[in-house]
């Protein structure tokens, strides 16, 4: 292959005209702004879209979104003439890989351990792809980066590949103001930061070792950073048993009425069921008069918990309209009054899981009234009212919580993979996750793996000594379908599933899935 020894500054348009195929790698919409430029003249453009290193998933999503965005407005000559046909490639990021690259290196700074494994990791990627797929030339566009540094990237992808690398000095001409400008008239999105997974300073060795360690709620120790979220119809005592088996170190029950659970209602009764097997249990009670919650709180019926957690984030209508849930953060004072009246009617710790606001972010302000009413921690979804579960969590907002108070923060929302997990420790500083959706047919993401059938074999005989076969039958289809996703002939089972009429029949149908 020829060597094509140039930089992609002023003389790279006298220079280029051996390369009419290019390879490039991206890692978000503003550095390929930042080149665009520069690839004026050249009659194709494959932008490789790699960038493992960004989480949470919703984060990698937005970026890969804004660069089919701008690739969009080339093709549509939004960009002017001059443009050779731009394609995109999305190769599978390889998340758990990368971090075991990066982790335990030295952080930023240019020529820094971490970012160098960074660049080594991307570009061998690409080079690996331009190889195998017969392109002459590759590029990044990493150097347009001011926290990057364009020599070393060079140098590197000399080393890689020199006879295929076309050295690419994005950092030297086009700049970050046509950039900003770029992204601003197109309406593409702009992030905050470089992209490393792990922005803070490195853990020594594994990073995911992070999600071992304990820490605190009040007096009560929680052996782990990964614990199970108060689910509606989903964190019954069998999911949470199969949960706190695979690992999660705390779970918390379906929230509870707190004038149900005073008055005896049965729908109440079988919430409260729990196991030994729960390491850290934690009830999750609802409701907006501060009498009504202290009673609740002081209940001989919640004495086998260890933490109770107070829901002031539910979104759904009916909890709302009668001024519970996320209703209360239209009303600090009311809430206030909430929390200090369970606060003094329990020697147990109390905890309060809320969203970002209503229409609007008041997590900070929200966050520090918790803590002045007593709140031993807060858990944070990153999510208004309005969004319910819709668009991307938001993390910033968790982070910015964590460093307005002084108790621990758990964070809630886009928790999908331990990878996840521990970046969003290391990003936010929060003290855990929760984990909610993404547990539901997967508790293994706590950490501990079993079979599937062992799990769902767990759960089934758990949920029928507390629950009994018939109400059993009902809970336990929609966790099956969630097992089996992905699993080759999933869709005739859970039909299946759907239809069996016996405890019986749903495991027979599971053994031959094995």
């Amino acid at each position: 292959m020829k060597n094509v020894n140039v930089n992609f500054n002023d003389q790279f348009l006298k220079e280029k005209a051996g390369i009419n195929r290019l390879l490039l790698h991206v890692c978000c919409a503003p550095c390929l702004g930042n080149a665009l430029p520069k690839l004026k003249g050249i009659s194709e453009v494959v932008c490789f879209f790699y960038n493992p290193n960004i989480l949470p998933t919703a984060e990698w999503e937005r970026r890969l979104d804004s660069v089919k965005k701008l690739i969009d407005a080339v093709n549509e000559k939004k960009m002017g003439d001059g443009f050779g046909k731009f394609e995109l490639i999305v190769p599978a990021q390889t998340n758990s890989v990368f971090f075991d690259a990066i982790s335990g290196k030295e952080f930023l700074g240019e020529k820094s351990a971490r970012c160098t494994s960074c660049m080594w990791e991307r570009l061998a990627k690409t080079f690996e792809y331009a190889t195998k797929n017969g392109y002459s030339h590759f590029a990044t566009t990493l150097t347009s980066s001011p926290q990057k540094d364009a020599g070393l990237i060079n140098e590197i992808g000399a080393q890689i590949g020199g006879e295929q690398y076309v050295s690419s000095d994005f950092k030297k001409d086009g700049g970050a103001l046509f950039s900003r400008e770029l992204c601003d008239k197109l309406g593409i999105y702009r992030q905050h930061y470089c992209g490393c997974g792990l922005p803070e300073k490195p853990q020594e060795g594994n990073f995911l070792e992070i999600l071992n360690k304990p820490f605190f709620v009040g007096n009560v120790k929680i052996g782990g950073r990964m614990v199970l979220a108060p689910m509606a119809g989903y964190s019954d005592v069998g999911f949470r048993r199969v949960s706190s088996l695979c690992g999660a170190a705390a779970t918390t029950t379906e929230m509870v009425s707190a004038k149900g659970l005073l008055h005896g209602s049965k729908n109440t009764k079988p919430l409260l069921f729990s196991t030994d097997d729960e390491k850290v249990k934690v009830v999750q009670i609802f409701g907006s008069d501060p009498v009504v919650m202290a009673k609740a709180a002081a209940s001989a019926e919640l004495e086998k918990f260890d933490i109770i957690d107070i829901n002031m984030g539910c979104p759904m209508p009916k909890i709302v309209k009668n001024g519970d849930g996320s209703a209360l953060m239209e009303d600090f004072d009311r809430a206030k009054r909430v929390i200090e009246a369970v606060k003094s009617a329990t020697k147990k710790p109390v905890t309060v899981k809320f969203r970002k606001g209503v229409d609007s972010d008041v997590a900070v302000q929200f966050a520090k009234m918790c803590e002045e009413a007593g709140a031993d921690a807060i858990c944070v979804h990153g999510r208004t009212r309005q969004e319910l579960y819709g668009g991307a969590n938001d993390f910033d907002c968790i982070k910015r919580v964590v460093e307005s108070v002084s108790i621990p923060v758990i964070a809630s929302g886009d928790i999908t993979s331990r990878e996840i997990a521990a970046w969003t420790l290391l990003y936010t500083g929060a003290a855990a996750v929760m984990v909610g959706r993404a547990a539901v047919g997967n508790p293994f993401i706590f950490g501990k793996n079993m079979s599937e059938a062992e799990a769902i074999r767990i759960q089934l005989e758990t949920d029928i000594e507390f629950l009994g076969e018939k109400r059993t039958l009902l809970e336990i289809k929609k966790h099956l379908a969630c097992y089996f996703r992905g699993v080759a002939g999933a869709s005739v089972a859970r039909t299946k599933l759907v239809n069996a009429k016996s405890v019986a029949e749903i495991l027979e149908i599971v053994d031959n899935l094995k």
